[in-house]
């Protein structure tokens, strides 16, 4: 019956710290990723093409890596910066990797060409001057893609040597590549593969995918807005309110996975305190008879506090193990529910994480077992064994 008892209690911490590290992992992510956005700047409005906005949503345009074919004429893109109320404006065009015959990466990977003479929403990733530009054969690498600084990819049938790996933005730069436009452009144009797209929508020499543009100082945004959605054939909207609108929708869902973490932690307390202050009196027989054998009431303390530390400390261990993996799941069911910011917490972040839930866990059973470690002071061993373990 011990045995069970301990096994209940076990399966309890680690189901709560299973929760509640695998809920702390993914709000810090997503709190990293909306920081890093306010922090860094970026574009206020972004402006796609409107057929675009059906095929594509805002939130995989602005928070993934994911292919988006979408151009519009780079006249429409300048009569956009001509807009009032419109301080600057930069375009990017948008391409992608294709099968791993001609490209070094795994999957189709966005390609950006970013017009780094006007571009002011990179920079504050890099730790390069961008307004220099790139050589025709140099890549810059989003901060999830993988590649080194030095090595050399391909990419549609070209090489090119990565000269930079981006910090993470939460963003679509984390999982996308960047190059010179006029790069990205002459790329896609040689590339079969995607010729279909220029037979479509014209030669990309004459084509941009979006244009970021910032607000002047004294601009109201939805006049700006209805301005430029009154243009032909684009679709603008507000960054950060597409920033501010998932991180609400996210803390909705936060608060419900909050809420089942928090049952489950009272729950794991009531286990706690039941086990622990009642494992002097089951076993005082036990106990007497260490005492009557010569041991100290601190070797008796010490003994029932191992093994304590022993039943929450398995259930630490594979409750952070568990919530390693249930990390991994939650991230999969949110993000194929909604796009969002998010910057994946470094080891060091992670680490902090486990150590604050095995110090309160610690503290915890240090409260469930005070009353039973008094218990053992006020023990009488004659009296304790002919009671034995049941009054």
């Amino acid at each position: 019956m011990r045995k069970v008892l301990t096994a209940s209690v076990v399966l309890a911490v680690a189901v709560s710290v299973m929760a509640l590290f695998a809920l702390g992992l993914t709000y810090g992510g997503v709190q990293q990723g909306v920081r890093a956005s306010a922090e860094r700047g970026g574009a206020q409005i972004m402006v796609v093409p409107r057929d675009a906005a059906a095929d594509v949503s805002d939130t995989a345009l602005l928070f993934t890596g994911a292919p988006a074919p979408v151009y519009f004429p780079v006249s429409t893109a300048e009569a956009i910066g001509e807009v009032e109320g419109v301080g600057r404006a930069t375009t990017q065009f948008f391409s992608q990797t294709l099968n791993e015959s001609c490209c070094s990466t795994a999957g189709a990977t966005r390609l950006i060409g970013v017009d780094f003479a006007r571009d002011w929403t990179v920079q504050p990733f890099s730790g390069r001057d961008l307004s220099v530009g790139l050589a025709d054969d140099e890549v810059i690498l989003g901060a999830d893609v993988g590649g080194d600084v030095g090595d050399r990819l391909s990419l549609l049938g070209r090489t090119f040597t990565i000269v930079e790996k981006l910090e993470p933005s939460g963003a679509d730069l984390d999982d996308s590549l960047l190059l010179a436009i006029d790069t990205a452009r002459s790329l896609s144009e040689e590339n079969l593969g995607l010729s279909y797209l220029w037979d479509k929508y014209g030669a990309p020499g004459d084509l941009v995918s979006c244009v970021l543009a910032d607000l002047d100082g004294t601009a109201d945004a939805s006049v700006v807005l209805n301005r430029i959605n009154a243009l032909d054939g684009v679709y603008a909207f507000q960054r950060p309110e597409v920033v501010e609108a998932s991180q609400k929708q996210l803390e909705t869902v936060f608060l419900i996975l909050l809420g089942a973490g928090v049952l489950m932690l009272a729950s794991t307390l009531v286990q706690l305190f039941a086990r622990f202050y009642s494992c002097v009196w089951e076993r005082k027989s036990e106990l007497a008879l260490y005492r009557a054998m010569g041991a100290s009431k601190g070797q008796l303390r010490a003994l029932i506090g191992g093994e304590v530390a022993a039943i929450v400390g398995a259930g630490l261990v594979s409750g952070l193990a568990c919530g390693a993996g249930l990390y991994v799941v939650l991230m999969d069911l949110l993000q194929d529910g909604s796009a969002f910011p998010f910057i994946s917490p470094d080891p060091g972040e992670t680490g902090a994480l486990a150590a604050v839930l095995a110090a309160a866990f610690a503290l915890l059973a240090l409260a469930a077992i005070a009353a039973p470690l008094a218990q053992i002071g006020r023990l009488d061993p004659s009296l304790a064994m002919q009671q034995g373990d049941i009054d």
